[in-house]
């Protein structure tokens, strides 16, 4: 059978068969991963970029090739993750600009449409490296330019150029040193190759590659890899404006970090930059349009993951839960985090702002603040992450009586047919979720069976009742958790609500009287109600370190077999407002643990 040339739904057939063979080698493209940094989620970016333009085009049946290039273009830039697959978005921005308005693709035309494509991936990247996805990118556009002359046939022309990509893979451990040193192919490279497999398996027999996902996770040797924090955050958002200057926008990039890639048009810009100052990232691409889909993974947690030890059942919190970085860090505990804004200033919640910056925002800040949840895509990339290194997760989160988070994380596991996902609504919040999260963990960290483990939570999240004092109702006024006129009232009967998560949201559940001294009544009434047997208290605080500090030292000289304390997070803050103080008492008298 031969081709003579490719019209639109030709072209997307053909893509989706590509798109499909790469998810099936995520997660043997995860193991691979080594540069630019070795954190393990090569696959799953490339996975989570190809994913997207499945889902966006898969309606889409526009007979002309441009349209549909078009198309595939703006839905990679929607969906490109981490550096191979910001490349691959720039690749297909290039290739529908080399296109043009054609309804349908030569050879000739493809050819050059290809070769804009290698131009336009070359161009996105600051310091472009050979070795990599570039390379391969590049030999297999110069073999498609060398052989379309000789053969008008897709088949033969596509048939040729895979073998000259796979030659190309081959030779990148003799161009980039790490790779030698691992003793593995570039993993961005690989990807591109196992795409072109697809479509090339599609071209020559009409039908999208049904690849054994069993055979995929082909085997990779045990390999030393320096781990590297000189850059700790992976930066992403989406620029969309009138007149992107990505020129200047790139230089001006230089300055905050490195790994950049930097992919779209005019209209639409993805940025991609490895970098120790978030914010000024997000700062910066706020000056040239309009930003969303802002993402900051922490590469040093994914390399540790990828390549450090750990148990085979990952815990999973959002934002919503606080907790001292140490304990995250400690138990290997997963966030996804919560998003808020100040008007059109947008932040990651403890990552592109500190609890200092958001204390004195929320005071001085004209606007006040607003959080939304972390989205279906935001927990989808997080599984899509774990899956290569964990046999299971747990994943606990804000109620969904107060948070639509734990609908976007159920969505998301719907999506992860290869990781079993255990969802667990905490019925808390702030610290109170922490103490939860940490007694998972530790279940975890004692090698407990999971069904062990997940009555364990269950328990805990029965025996965590959490108590939040407000120093004002200014802030759950403004939020809209409570009215002007409840507040009057309030006020003139000097009432101080202790509020606490229940089943339909958040309720009071006793008060306190007078204006002075509210922390310390708060410490009365919680003191009063304090279980039997051993019990632990969390205690977060709203920039008032004294009143947690006095806190502690009353509840440890009670008792309590473990104090924590740490600062309310965003997700409750903006609502609690400075000087409140949450407690959270759990009961340990189950000793289902031990």
């Amino acid at each position: 059978m031969q081709i003579k040339y490719i019209d639109g739904p030709r072209l997307l057939k053909a893509i989706q068969a590509g798109i499909n063979h790469v998810i099936t080698r995520k997660d043997y493209l995860n193991k691979i991963n080594v540069f630019p940094v070795p954190d393990g989620d090569t696959g799953t970016n490339m996975a989570f970029t190809l994913a997207t333009i499945s889902e966006e085009t898969k309606s889409n049946n526009n007979k002309q090739v441009s349209k549909v290039a078009d198309a595939v273009a703006d839905a990679s830039l929607n969906g490109a993750r981490g550096n191979s697959g910001s490349i691959l978005a720039q690749f297909f921005v290039g290739f529908a600009d080399g296109i043009g308005s054609f309804r349908k693709l030569t050879p000739e035309r493809f050819s050059k449409a290809i070769n804009t494509a290698k131009n336009y991936s070359y161009d996105a990247l600051s310091e472009p490296k050979e070795g990599t996805i570039l390379s391969v990118i590049s030999d297999w556009a110069y073999s498609v330019n060398n052989i379309y002359e000789k053969h008008d046939d897709f088949v033969t022309i596509l048939d040729f150029a895979f073998e000259q990509a796979k030659e190309s893979l081959r030779k990148t451990p003799e161009i980039l040193a790490i790779l030698k040193t691992a003793g593995v192919v570039d993993a961005g490279a690989q990807g591109f190759v196992d795409f072109l497999e697809g479509i090339n398996h599609f071209i020559k027999q009409g039908e999208k590659d049904d690849v054994d996902t069993s055979t995929i996770a082909e085997p990779v040797d045990n390999f030393e890899v320096e781990m590297t924090d000189e850059f700790r955050y992976c930066i992403e958002c989406l620029v969309a404006g009138d007149d992107i200057d990505r020129i200047k926008l790139k230089e001006q990039l230089m300055n905050l970090g490195s790994s950049i890639v930097l992919a779209g048009s005019k209209k639409k810009a993805k940025i991609h930059i490895h970098t120790n100052d978030p914010q000024a990232v997000f700062t910066l691409g706020h000056e040239y349009g309009t930003l969303s889909g802002e993402k900051a993974d922490d590469m040093l947690k994914q390399q540790k993951d990828a390549h450090g030890s750990h148990e085979e059942i990952a815990i999973v919190v959002d934002s919503g839960c606080d907790l001292p970085e140490d304990f995250i860090d400690e138990f290997n505990i997963h966030m996804v985090p919560v998003r808020l804004n100040f008007g059109d200033e947008h932040h990651v919640d403890k990552v592109t702002i500190t609890s200092e910056e958001f204390w004195h925002q929320l005071q001085t800040n004209s606007i006040h603040p607003q959080t939304s949840q972390p989205t279906q895509g935001d927990f989808r990339r997080q599984y899509q992450f774990l899956t290569g290194h964990y046999n299971n997760v747990i994943s606990i989160h804000l109620p969904a009586s107060v948070s639509g988070t734990m609908q976007s994380a159920t969505l998301a596991a719907r999506d992860a047919e290869d990781l079993p996902i255990e969802l667990i609504d905490s019925q808390n919040g702030s610290i109170g979720i922490g103490l939860i999260a940490l007694r998972a963990a530790e279940a975890v960290k004692s090698g407990k069976a999971k069904e062990d483990i997940l009555k364990i939570i269950h328990q805990a999240v029965q025996n965590t009742t959490i108590y939040i004092g407000l120093e004002t109702l200014d802030y759950v006024v403004k939020g809209g958790r409570l009215s002007a006129n409840k507040k009057k009232i309030a006020n003139l009967l000097q009432i101080n609500p202790i509020l606490s998560f229940a089943m339909n949201g958040i309720n009071s559940i006793g008060k306190t009287f007078g204006s002075k001294n509210k922390a310390e009544k708060l410490v009365k009434f919680v003191s009063s109600k304090l279980p039997d047997g051993p019990y632990r208290v969390g205690l977060a605080h709203g920039n008032a370190l004294e009143l947690a500090e006095n806190a502690e030292h009353h509840f440890e000289s009670l008792g309590a077999e473990k104090v924590i304390s740490t600062e309310i997070g965003p997700a409750l803050g903006v609502h609690a407002g400075p000087q409140a103080l949450v407690i959270a008492v759990q009961s340990l008298k189950d000793n289902l643990y031990e």
